[in-house]
Formats: C-alpha cells, sequence, structure tokens
C-alpha cells in the first residue's frame, strides 16, 4: 500500500518570530499585537456559571436512568449560538 505524504495546507499559519514582533512593536522580545475580537459570554441568571447543586442534582437523574435527552432543545441552541456568532447585533 502506499502512503501518499500530506499536502500544504490551503492557508499556511506563520507565526512571526521575536525578532519580527520586536521590529513591529519596538519592544525586543514583545509579542505581536492581537487581532480580532473577543466576546464576554453571557453569564447564567444568577451571575454565576456554575450551579453545584444542579450538576449533583443532573448526576443524580443519570445514575438513576431518569436524565432525558431532548435533542430538539439541544439544536435550537446551537443554532442560536451560530446565529448569534454570525450576527451578534441580530436578536430573535
Amino acid at each position: 500500500m502506499k502512503i501518499d505524504p500530506p499536502g500544504p495546507s490551503a492557508t499556511p499559519f506563520n507565526r512571526p518570530t521575536k525578532a519580527a514582533a520586536a521590529s513591529t512593536s519596538g519592544v525586543a522580545g514583545a509579542a505581536a499585537p492581537a487581532t480580532g475580537q473577543v466576546h464576554a459570554m453571557p453569564s447564567a441568571p444568577g451571575g454565576s456559571d456554575f450551579d453545584a447543586a444542579r450538576v449533583a442534582a443532573i448526576r443524580e437523574d443519570i445514575r438513576a436512568g431518569r436524565y432525558e435527552v431532548h435533542p430538539e432543545r439541544i439544536a435550537s441552541g446551537l443554532l442560536a449560538s451560530v446565529r448569534d456568532l454570525l450576527d451578534p447585533g441580530l436578536k430573535p
């Protein structure tokens, strides 16, 4: 069986060297400025992203065989997340 070597990437990633970053920032060893945007994730109601009591209740339901998965709710939430990522200004 013949295995060909992997082809070149369609979009090669070129990591800037420290020398290149220093020449653009004027500071030796400094990292190049980041490009792009960072968005904060919405927090859960009540201000906390983690609810230990809810996790314990779900864990117990799974153990007891009572936990139900609702694929339509998962799909709806996933689609809403994708819509928000594609156009953060658009709200349903």
